[in-house]
This record gives C-alpha cells, structure tokens and sequence, in this order.
C-alpha cells in the first residue's frame, strides 16, 4: 500500500511540472486585407503567428461580414480574403 501512495505522490508530482507553462514573449503582428475597395489593417500582439492571425482572420471576417446574412458569393470572397492577408 505504502508503495501505491509513493507512486501516486511521484506520478503526481511529475506531471504537475508539464501544466506549469511559462508565457511566451508577446510579438505584436500586422495583418492587411482589402475587399471592395474597404482596406482593414489589424495589429494583434500574441506569442506565435499562428494565435495572431487566427484572431486577425476572425476579426476580419466580422467586420467585413456586418450585422445580418450575406450571400454565399459575398461570403466566399469574405473568407478568401481573411485567409490570405497582405502583409
């Protein structure tokens, strides 16, 4: 029984060392899009590209997209042009 605990307590004990995390320096990324002659340039401050230009992406495509419904045409290039941005 001993033996069960001490393991419990070490298993434990090492896998509380994967959730500690240190944060990642914060680099801050421009992001250009332009659609229909609207130009949107977001700056977005994260610790990769990757986290920056989904916030980017998601936020381009609400301001683009507006409040209501647009047409599956509108909603492709809306998309197309969140994806691809011009840096």
């Amino acid at each position: 029984m001993k033996t069960i605990i001490t393991i419990a307590i070490l298993a434990f004990s090492c896998s509380s060392f994967a959730w500690s995390s240190r944060d990642a320096a914060s680099k801050e990324y421009t992001f250009k899009y332009k659609l229909a002659g609207q130009s949107l340039e977001l700056k977005k401050s994260a610790g990769s590209y990757e986290e920056a230009y989904e916030q980017a992406a998601q936020q381009c495509f609400s301001f683009y997209k507006g409040a209501g419904k647009v047409s599956e045409d509108r909603g492709l290039d809306i998309i197309d042009v969140c994806a691809n941005p011009r840096s």
